[in-house]
């Protein structure tokens, strides 16, 4: 009831432990938090997620329709993209160190906070013929205002910003690239990407 099967998520155990596989590469497995669902008054549990060159570890609380994630952090690679947003027009290969304080996805209130340290990326698109391009080791933070959550990526050498990011409280989130980026790769022009999540 919680994590519903599909195509693209398989799910065992209970919920008080169990695990979820999605998309065939990332594990996210998951143990009952008794103290927390008290301070939280909803259900949580301690997860980790790993997969490829993925560890990421925190706490998650399912609250309504709304999964709240806190003290999240470890390392993740470009294969969580390739799981999470396979719809995306680019593919970047990277390793990332994350330290996300908050994070809420689904439901009217969703929000982030926390930031990552990149590794240089290497990106192509994923239709066409251009040759790959590079991004320089970078830095990204989140983190909520008034009325969303605004975050950017930053080239660690030449502070250039690269990337930015609107999440808003509905789940409309959106990711285009600076002109900076652009220089980097050229085919980044014109690029924009928007969803939603649910």
């Amino acid at each position: 009831m919680v994590l519903p099967e599909s195509d693209r998520l398989r799910v065992g155990g209970t919920i008080w432990n169990g695990e979820a596989v999605i998309a065939s590469t990332m594990r996210i497995e998951w143990n009952f938090a008794p103290i927390a669902s008290v301070a939280e008054l909803s259900f949580s549990a301690d997860f980790r997620m790993t997969g490829g060159g993925t560890d990421l570890a925190g706490l998650a609380t399912k609250a309504g329709s709304s999964f709240r994630f806190r003290n999240v952090s470890g390392q993740l690679d470009d294969g969580m993209l390739a799981a999470f947003a396979p719809n995306l027009p680019v593919d970047c290969r990277f390793l990332a160190e994350v330290d996300f304080e908050r994070l809420v996805l689904g439901g009217a209130s969703q929000m982030a906070e926390g930031s990552l340290r990149l590794s240089p990326a290497t990106c192509f698109l994923k239709v066409g013929a251009s040759p790959a391009a590079e991004l320089p080791a970078s830095t990204f933070s989140i983190a909520p205002n008034a009325t969303t959550s605004a975050g950017s990526t930053t080239a660690i050498g030449t502070r250039e910003r690269l990337l930015e990011v609107r999440l808003a409280p509905n789940g409309a989130l959106s990711l285009w690239p600076t002109a900076a980026a652009v220089r980097y790769v050229p085919f980044f022009a014109g690029l924009r990407y928007d969803t939603k999540i649910e």
